[in-house]
């Protein structure tokens, strides 16, 4: 998977896909589509496989955490949505790449109409929105960052960021 001048930071260990694009394949399809977007659907044989997000902004606590949510949330089978499990995470010069499932459907945002408004798609967004917002962490955890903790990285934030690290108890994988 991995090539010269790759730095590997996350590898799921269990249910990792037996056709993960190597390292090399998946820098040359991103560099390709441009360092403009915030990912690409990485197809094998003309089928959606993978997505990549790619950035030289994203922090890795950004895909651990996510991977923490998609474990919470996909376990559920009458969820309302799907989160996209994390299967490897590496560096290559200053570009984060996280590589996950492909979900068919539409985001959150593509809903999004002209105007900041969600029409005939609020129910949806809404029933997102509120099982995402019902996990809990125990009484006893420190306010919720990335896993590992550290600055939240989101657009609300002034620059992107927020001005304090956030704590967790929830360690980073080996």
């Amino acid at each position: 998977m991995s090539g010269e001048g790759y730095h590997i930071e996350y590898h799921a260990a269990v249910d990792a896909p037996a056709d993960l694009p190597s390292c090399d394949c998946i820098v040359q399809h991103c560099a390709a589509a441009g360092y403009h977007q915030n990912g690409i659907c990485f197809e094998i044989e003309g089928i959606p496989r993978f997505w990549i997000k790619y950035s030289s902004e994203i922090a890795l606590g950004e895909a651990l955490t996510q991977n923490q949510v998609a474990q919470i949330v996909n376990a559920d089978p009458t969820s309302a949505v799907r989160v996209p499990e994390v299967y490897f995470v590496f560096l290559s010069q200053d570009c984060r790449y996280v590589v996950m499932q492909h979900v068919p459907g539409n985001s959150v945002e593509s809903r999004q109409l002209r105007a900041g408004k969600y029409g005939k798609n609020l129910a949806a967004v809404a029933a997102a929105i509120k099982q995402l917002i019902s996990i809990r962490v125990p009484a006893s955890t420190p306010p919720p960052g990335y896993v590992g903790g550290g600055p939240i990285g989101h657009d609300f934030f002034h620059e992107c960021k927020s001005s304090c690290e956030y704590p967790t108890d929830i360690s980073r994988p080996k």
